[in-house]
C-alpha cells in the first residue's frame, strides 16, 4: 500500500484530552513521542492533517479564534522536532446538529482531499475515538487506534460494529507500523 497521507485526531493522539473539553491554550500538553512521530512522517514525505470534532464552540464554551489559538498551540508543539502538520480542520457544530463535516461524516475529510489534492486510497487515520473509527471505515482507509484517550470503549465499539482497527500503544508506534508499510513499496 502506497501511503501519501495521515490523518490525525487531535485530543488524545496529539496531546492529552479532557472529558470536560480542552478551552485553553494553556491546557494543552502534547503527549509523549509526538514531536518525534510527527517529524518522521514529515521526513518519509507523508502529509500531515489533523481532523477533529470541537463541539465546545457551538456549545458556546470557546470561540473559534480561541480554538484557533489552541490548534496553534497543539500544531506548535506536535512540530518542534522540526517535523509538519500540513494543514487542519474542524468542526464547531454540537453532536444533536448532524453536520456533515462532524466526525463520523466525512466531511472534513474530503474538504482536505480536495484542498490539497489528496487520494484517499493512499490514506490512514490515527484516532482514539469511536466517531474516528465510524468515520475511516465509510471512507474505506485503514485506521489505527491508539491506546489513548478514550480507546477502551473505541476498541469495544470496534468489536461491537465489526469495524477493523489496528491498536496501537501510542502515535509513535502508529509512526513505526505506517512507515514499515510505506517503506514495503519501495523495495
Amino acid at each position: 500500500m502506497i501511503i501519501t497521507t495521515v490523518f490525525l485526531d487531535r485530543d488524545g493522539v496529539l496531546n492529552a484530552d479532557s472529558p470536560d473539553y480542552i478551552l485553553h491554550p494553556e491546557q494543552v500538553r502534547i503527549l509523549p513521542g509526538v514531536p518525534d512521530a510527527v517529524r518522521r512522517f514529515t521526513d518519509a514525505g507523508i502529509l500531515l492533517f489533523i481532523i477533529s470534532n470541537q463541539q465546545a464552540v457551538g456549545k458556546g464554551l470557546m470561540t473559534s479564534r480561541c480554538a484557533e489559538a489552541i490548534f496553534q498551540k497543539v500544531i506548535d508543539g506536535a512540530e518542534s522536532a522540526g517535523g509538519k502538520i500540513t494543514d487542519h480542520y474542524y468542526c464547531p457544530h454540537r453532536k444533536e446538529e448532524n453536520c456533515p463535516c462532524r466526525k463520523p461524516g466525512t466531511g472534513l475529510f474530503e474538504k482536505a482531499e480536495k484542498d490539497h489534492d489528496l487520494k484517499m486510497e493512499e490514506s490512514v487515520f490515527i484516532g482514539d475515538g469511536s466517531g474516528d473509527a465510524r468515520a475511516a471505515e465509510r471512507l474505506g482507509i485503514p485506521f489505527y487506534l491508539v491506546k489513548q484517550g478514550w480507546w477502551k470503549k473505541t476498541k469495544a465499539y470496534c468489536y461491537e460494529k465489526g469495524i477493523s482497527y489496528t491498536l496501537v500503544r501510542d502515535l509513535s508506534a502508529a509512526a513505526e507500523e505506517i512507515l514499515k508499510i510505506d517503506q514495503e513499496r519501495t523495495k
